[in-house]
């Protein structure tokens, strides 16, 4: 799990730094930053996506297989 919030993170971060490259020094034309931005929202989303289902696996298998609500 600490592995889909650092990505996460990282892929946070080099979005903002993109654009604030971008924003500064032009250094792509704006076809290929959309792109990058884009790619990276992308990559967020499924690290994203991977993580919450991680999680949702964990406590379903959790409550199955516990007896804290036979109790």
């Amino acid at each position: 799990m600490k592995n889909i919030i650092f990505t996460g993170i990282t892929f946070f971060v080099l979005g903002i730094v993109l654009g604030l490259i971008q924003l500064w020094f032009e250094p792509w034309n704006i076809a290929l930053f959309i792109k990058l931005e884009i790619t990276l929202g992308a990559l967020f989303l499924i690290n994203l996506a991977i993580g919450f289902t991680r999680k949702e696996y964990k406590d379903y298998k959790r409550q199955q297989d516990g007896d804290k609500l036979d109790d």
